[in-house]
């Protein structure tokens, strides 16, 4: 048998067997495999249930006026909306600056660390990833009372630059873990040929790095930025009268009047004010980068 002849006879054989294997499986197995895809598509379409229906309560609550949902839709109207405070309107807003700088702030930081941190090529890089990691580790009231401990003789409880400052704490582990997932997947020849060509590694980290980190930059800021705006804890002990988050608005009030209409109404607007930064972000880089997509890419 000539050698052409016998690489035919293999692919016929590979092919045979191939089809073979999956059309002549006995049928216990066929069975097997059937009840286990069902099984996978339920798991997930109840794991899916399971993270969207607290959402979906809140959202038909709000138009309802009330947490007894009700599955008729005539009772439904905007009066919990057109009822919403003030003192709501300015929380939430004060909430949307903060959190946005804090962001900003935890990103221009994380950045060069993770450069550093995988451009160095450091024995600690580790230890130094694990240790930024703490503020995670560590419960938020700890935290909350540490920062508070902190913050008075600074002056900065009661205020947006304490507000601030914690969430910039609070998110600065969650920018670098992404930061520095996303660094490793830019092959470091792209520095080294910019360098060669007489650039400073600032400028090669300005001019190629961050455009190739930007795509994913966006989706590391719409995490971080999501973070912070449902931040509670934390900012339980540094908020005040002139510095009130919305998340530390709702608790009080309901905690003092119970839940009100009003109340699910700005929750449900949290919730308009994420999926729209989602989408905002969804429209600008792509819907395969919100998939995870820029995590795994490798140049």
């Amino acid at each position: 048998m000539t050698g052409g002849e016998f690489q035919e006879s293999g692919k016929a054989f590979g092919g045979s067997r191939g089809t073979r294997t999956r059309a002549n499986l006995p049928g216990r197995f066929r069975t097997g495999i059937r009840i286990g895809r069902i099984a996978l598509t339920a798991y997930v379409l109840l794991m899916l249930a399971l993270l969207a229906l607290p959402i979906v309560l809140v959202v038909v609550a709000s138009f309802q006026g009330g947490m007894e949902v009700a599955s008729r839709p005539d009772g439904w109207s905007l009066s919990a909306y057109e009822a919403i405070p003030t003192n709501y309107w300015d929380a939430l807003w004060f909430t949307i600056r903060s959190a946005f700088w804090a962001t900003i702030c935890a990103l221009v930081l994380a950045v060069p660390a993770a450069w550093g941190l995988v451009r160095g090529n450091l024995r600690e890089r580790r230890f130094v990833s694990a240790l930024v990691l703490l503020p995670d580790a560590v419960p938020s009231i700890t935290l909350g009372i540490a920062l508070l401990a902190l913050f008075v003789p600074l002056g900065l409880s009661n205020s947006f630059a304490g507000i601030t400052v914690a969430l910039t704490v609070i998110s600065l582990a969650m920018a670098l873990r992404f930061t520095e997932a996303l660094m490793g997947g830019v092959p470091e020849e792209l520095e080294q040929a910019a360098v060669t060509m007489g650039a400073s590694r600032v400028t090669a980290l300005t001019t190629v790095v961050l455009p190739l980190l930007a795509p994913g930059l966006a989706i590391a800021a719409l995490f971080v930025f999501v973070h912070n705006l449902v931040t509670f804890e934390l900012l339980l002990f540094i908020a005040g009268p002139r510095a009130t988050p919305i998340s530390v608005q709702l608790f009080s009030d309901i905690v003092d009047r119970g839940v009100l209409p009003q109340a699910i109404a700005m929750s449900a607007i949290l919730v308009y004010v994420g999926i729209a930064f989602h989408t905002l972000v969804a429209m600008t880089v792509g819907a395969r980068y919100l998939a995870g997509s820029a995590m795994a890419r490798k140049g």
